[in-house]
């Protein structure tokens, strides 16, 4: 029997790629990406080898051309100087309102970190004055912020307003941060005192069963969600790379469940069959309710930081829920992605966000905005189906290869 040639085998992917398939400006192929991260998964090529290949592969940049943004992320990373930890994290709610002549301020909450000082807050401009809705903004963009230390910060809004609704949500930040430790904030001439606690959060951390890799590669390919571009023409280069090697038989049920699976999340030039009965671990469960909306609307002060776990560390702000789904905002050290690439091979740690309720349903998360900058990563993850309005809790699950974390989040009872 012949022995199987990775570098052989992902060259001649590259050589049937065509440019022409793929949007205009994308200089690397997803194809190939996937292939070489699942023949890396399986040690079938070294992570070295295979970068180099598709480097052989990638058309260069015309002058000023961008670069891939996750070529761009991780150079970022690597240009950076080795990343701090998450320093101490305070969330305080307060649910304070705040009356001006151009609306109403409602602070939800303020956030301390290290690097800043944020105020989410939801504005509702004053209807009885016509030109408010236009002018409101430009009064309400920027405010000064003073702590007890009598440090003062100018924060800038940001945020924008639902369809169909009538206030603003979004958030103001100073840099550099106010005084984590202070008893209260002052601004718009009223003394804001900071002396609740958000719900009380727990994180912990947790090995990972073992696993065969093929198998676990090939799921974490049909979990990548934030693969916009072509995520059935990845799962199809992922199982035949996979295939090829010997690591999942040809034609048999595995694949095809996988085919199923990521039928059901992305549709989009696959027909759903209905969820498949053979499944591993929380896919049955996830896939019965997607699509599921009618989830509560709330938003949720966390403030929990895990442990590190394959050497990452989490924080984790905030929960919101609306109606169709729910997400995070979230820190990470060091800076990691999230699911398999789909256009280069960077050499960095990823993340397949799980969460599960008190109910035993499962979410799968993507990764929205994001901020890689000073080798971390901050922004949100969203998740969906919509939450279980009866259940009393939530555990979200950033996992890595050997081990992951969990951030259990008591929630209000809003259902029956």
């Amino acid at each position: 029997m012949a022995v199987f040639d990775a570098e052989a085998y992902l060259r001649a992917v590259g050589e049937r790629w065509e440019p022409e398939r793929y949007e205009p400006g994308v200089l690397c192929n997803p194809v190939l990406a996937a292939t070489a991260a699942a023949l890396v998964a399986v040690d079938a090529i070294t992570l070295e080898r295979a970068q180099a290949i598709i480097a052989g592969y990638s058309p260069a940049p015309a002058p000023g051309a961008a670069r891939s943004h996750l070529a761009g992320a991780a150079a970022v990373q690597d240009a950076a100087s080795p990343p701090p930890g998450i320093a101490r994290l305070r969330v305080v709610p307060c649910d304070r309102v705040i009356d001006q002549p151009w609306g109403r301020l409602t602070i939800r909450y303020v956030v301390f970190t290290d690097q800043a000082t944020s105020l989410r807050v939801t504005l509702r401009p004053d209807e009885s004055q016509p030109a408010s809705l236009i002018t409101f903004l430009p009064q309400a963009r920027r405010v000064s912020i003073t702590d007890a230390r009598g440090t003062t910060a100018v924060a800038e809004l940001s945020g924008g307003s639902r369809r169909g609704e009538l206030d603003w949500h979004g958030h103001y930040e100073a840099r550099p941060p106010l005084a984590a430790d202070t008893p209260w904030i002052e601004l718009l001439g009223e003394q804001i005192h900071l002396t609740a606690e958000p719900a009380s959060s727990r994180a912990w951390t947790e090995p990972l069963p073992a696993q065969d890799p093929a198998m676990r590669h090939l799921w974490e390919r049909v979990a990548t969600l934030n693969d916009f571009h072509s995520p059935h023409l990845a799962l199809e280069a992922t199982i035949a790379a996979l295939t090829a090697a010997g690591a999942i038989p040809a034609g048999g049920s595995i694949a095809g469940a996988a085919r199923a699976a990521l039928a059901v999340l992305r549709p989009g030039g696959a027909s759903p069959r209905g969820v498949p009965g053979d499944l591993p671990g929380p896919w049955h469960s996830l896939l019965a309710r997607w699509g599921r909306t009618g989830g509560p609307v709330a938003t949720i002060p966390v403030g929990a930081v895990t442990p590190s776990f394959d050497g990452v560390t989490a924080a984790v702000i905030d929960l919101e829920s609306r109606d169709e789904h729910f997400r995070i905002s979230v820190e990470l050290v060091p800076q990691v992605r999230t699911g398999l690439p789909y256009r280069d091979l960077p050499a960095q740690q990823h993340l397949t966000w799980w969460a599960s309720d008190s109910l035993g349903n499962y979410y799968l998360g993507e990764q929205g905005s994001w901020d890689p900058r000073g080798g971390r990563g901050r922004g949100i993850i969203g998740f969906w189906p919509a939450l279980d309005a009866r259940a009393s809790s939530i555990d979200l699950m950033p996992t890595a290869t050997t081990a992951r974390a969990v951030i259990r989040v008591p929630l209000p009872r809003t259902g029956h």
